[in-house]
């Protein structure tokens, strides 16, 4: 599936999961990402899956019997015109996409071009990373299971490659590029591979060819890099997350640095310290994620499984329920001034302030997200949760969250894209 704007979605008959996250998606975050200057254009950017993107050809599809393929066509910020085909074979584990870039504008211009995905490897989040160094290169991750291999084989010759936490690829192509580097540990892979456009003139189309195995036999010589500790030294079996006690349903929770600086607060202590590293917590401890992103470990209430989701942008108390289906609960804690009552009729300086309180969530698992006035359960999303003077906000960016209403007492699902206020 294409959007005609750079974002796909691979699917394989019978399999309901997509190929790359969110695998309930069309489309899904993979594609093409361009950097020209200081300009960016990603495929996403919070809620906005079109950031700098016009369509110009919707997708049409083409049907040779059992090759088909998919061409659309976009402008990419002011200089730039994207001429994509797609193309695919039925039972052929692979997926071929021409990139053509054309230069729209009067002046010549630069730029770096992207391939990149946040790959869902065996209807798994997470897969190992694997290259492969003999022409034609390989770069992605192998899912430990059946062995097959998702991610891109080289047919353009690449600048760069990187495979890891998805997180980092798309944020080092978007600053100063990937960094040639495989990531046998990320709990989140993602890969991605760019090209250098150099000196394009004005009318002047380059093409670049990029090739996906998606549930393909790995490559000849296909390898997965020795893990690294959190010191970088290898021999590692796991991230270091993962070297930690398990968790324990309703009273401990693993906790780790994802991006940034994060800060915790213990109880008796009153005292915010600053988190190094992982470390296992007590439920009802909290986390100031404002400054960075924490990834979060605990138990689904089945055996020894665990679920992975990380948290930013916003204060929280953590909390988990006991029984068989544990959730657990992030409860927003920043402190807010006070809301005006909701008959004032003059605003005051108090009035004025901000008296919002929010947090960002993404992740596989039970969790809930508590705020004033609702609460939103998920089960594999990107959500965000908002409180406000006028009740609590929940937009979901993937998946879907169902939303408990405290005042109305009512369940609300709320889907990808959408949103909804539980009024105060």
């Amino acid at each position: 599936m294409a959007d005609g704007l750079g974002a796909i979605q691979v699917r394989q008959d019978g399999v309901a999961a997509g190929l790359f996250y969110n695998p309930d998606e069309n489309p899904a975050h993979a594609g093409l990402e361009i950097k020209e200057g200081a300009s960016y254009y990603p495929l996403e950017v919070g809620f906005d899956t079109t950031p700098g993107r016009t369509a110009v050809v919707a997708p049409t599809l083409s049907d040779q019997g059992a090759t088909k393929s998919i061409a659309s066509a976009y402008t990419v910020g002011p200089n730039l015109r994207v001429t994509e085909v797609i193309t695919y074979t039925d039972g052929v584990p692979q997926v071929n996409v021409r990139y053509g870039i054309e230069n729209v504008s009067a002046a010549p211009t630069s730029l770096r071009a992207g391939a990149l995905a946040d790959l869902y490897v065996g209807s798994n989040d997470s897969g190992n990373g694997a290259i492969a160094s003999t022409a034609p290169r390989f770069v992605g991750g192998r899912d430990e299971t059946s062995g097959l291999v998702y991610g891109l084989q080289e047919v353009t010759p690449w600048r760069a490659f990187q495979e890891g936490d998805f997180e980092a690829v798309f944020a080092n192509f978007g600053a100063n590029g990937l960094l040639n580097t495989v990531d046998s540990a990320a709990p989140d892979n993602g890969v991605g591979v760019e090209f250098a456009v150099d000196n394009l003139q004005p009318g002047e189309r380059r093409d670049l060819d990029v090739r996906w195995l998606l549930a393909a036999p790995a490559p000849p010589g296909t390898v997965t890099p020795t893990a690294l500790d959190g010191n970088g030294n290898p021999g590692a079996v796991a991230p270091v997350i993962e070297q930690l006690p398990p968790p324990v349903t309703g009273k401990t929770v693993n906790v780790s640095v994802r991006k940034g600086r994060i800060f915790i607060k213990i109880p008796p202590s009153k005292k915010f310290v600053e988190l190094k590293g992982a470390m296992q917590i007590p439920v009802g401890a909290t986390i100031d994620a404002t400054k960075g992103r924490v990834n979060l470990v605990s138990t689904t209430g089945k055996g020894t499984e665990t679920q992975l989701a990380w948290f930013y942008d916003g204060i929280f108390k953590i909390g988990q329920t006991t029984g068989a289906k544990p959730i657990t609960d992030l409860a927003l804690a920043e402190t807010l001034a006070k809301c005006p009552k909701a008959k004032a009729k003059k605003a005051t300086a108090s009035a004025k302030k901000k008296k919002t309180r929010k947090l960002w969530g993404e992740g596989k698992g039970a969790f809930r997200t508590s705020g004033n006035y609702s609460s939103a359960t998920v089960r594999g999303t990107k959500w965000l949760v908002t409180d406000r003077c006028d009740g609590t906000l929940t937009q979901v960016k993937q998946g879907s969250v169902l939303v408990r209403d405290f005042k109305r007492k009512k369940n609300v699902l709320v889907r990808a894209g959408k949103k909804y206020l539980a009024k105060r």
